[in-house]
């Protein structure tokens, strides 16, 4: 099969003919149809994450899949299209019985600490993380629910309709977490750089959008002057966005983080206490939140803005993506 191989930290993706994954037990092999290309897999291939989560090479990457299955199973046929919820835990530990998996101390995800979606097959460790998606159904646009789609709605879950919700940053999870508050009919101010994918928020329903053309911090409380947010979603997490974003909070108000750009924060404690204020870090999310935002995308209450590229253009997607270029999310098809 082909596929693309994350050879070495700073080097484009290799395109090899490689082995098909042999399964045994539980284990399902899956005809990959899409897999979208996430900012966490460049983190990987530039050597961000390497003290955090180790990447041993060679490995295919890619943990945002869609696949066929391969041959009949327990509870699916040969032929069923299915998207991977890609947190594989120990079933035992109490993260794993309350539904998070993702904080499992041996937790495993397709894509970094096993092969991933990034070539023609994959092998998935169980089916019981795999969930049915209708066979009319365009994998390319489905894709993104996988990971960008989970984790917009979790990190929007539970705002409530009468809140005032800044998000910071214009990529895939933003986007998509815009048109669930939006669906909800919640006020939603969007900031960030790139004028384009500000735009496409406005266009998306975003009440305000703020273009920020020096500093995050300065930028934004300019723009917003005395003004407070009962929720700020940072998608970025840099130093830059989280400096000062507390002081933009309204009491007991509360600040979500799920971008992983190595940001520090340097918060007064007086201000969470007299404010009440609250932090959280939001990674993923749970398999019902990727059946919920399914359920939201068969309703045609969110698009995901998949743009579709080929196995053999992977490299070329990447620098698309970090150079901005990609409103939305690049996919792999094999």
């Amino acid at each position: 099969m082909r596929a693309a191989i994350f050879t070495q930290i700073g080097r484009p993706l290799s395109i090899e003919e490689i082995k098909k994954p042999e399964v045994k037990g539980k284990e399902v092999l899956l005809k990959v149809l899409a897999t979208g290309l996430c900012h966490g897999d460049l983190h990987i291939i530039f050597g961000e994450w390497k003290d955090d989560i180790p990447v041993n090479p060679p490995r295919i990457l890619g943990h945002e899949i869609v696949g066929e299955i391969t041959e009949d199973t327990e509870h699916f046929k040969k032929g069923d299209k299915v998207l991977v919820y890609n947190a594989f835990g120990c079933g035992t530990c109490k993260y794993c019985k309350r539904g998070y998996p993702q904080f499992c101390e041996k937790v495993k995800i397709l894509g970094v600490q096993e092969d991933g979606g990034f070539a023609e097959y994959v092998k998935v460790p169980s089916e019981d993380n795999l969930i049915k998606i209708d066979d009319n159904e365009n994998p390319i646009k489905v894709a993104p629910l996988a990971d960008a789609g989970v984790t917009a709605y979790n990190s929007v879950k539970g705002i409530e309709e009468d809140s005032n919700v800044a998000l910071i940053g214009t990529g895939a999870v933003s986007l998509i977490a815009l048109q669930i508050l939006k669906s909800r009919g919640i006020k939603v101010t969007v900031v960030g750089r790139n004028p384009i994918k500000l735009n496409k928020a406005l266009e998306l329903g975003a009440d305000r959008i703020i273009q920020v053309k020096q500093s995050y911090s300065e930028d934004f409380s300019a723009r917003i002057g005395r003004e407070k947010f009962d929720y700020i979603v940072d998608y970025i997490g840099s130093d830059e966005t989280l400096r000062d974003i507390v002081w933009a909070l309204d009491r007991m108000g509360e600040l979500r983080i799920v971008g992983e750009f190595g940001g520090r924060m340097e918060i007064w404690e007086q201000l969470l206490v007299l404010r009440g204020l609250r932090i959280r870090g939001i990674l993923y999310g749970s398999k019902e939140d990727m059946i919920n935002v399914v359920k939201l995308y068969k309703e045609g209450k969110i698009k995901t803005l998949a743009v579709p590229y080929k196995l053999e253009e992977i490299n070329q997607a990447i620098d698309d993506l970090m150079s901005g270029r990609i409103i939305g999310r690049a996919v792999i098809i094999p």
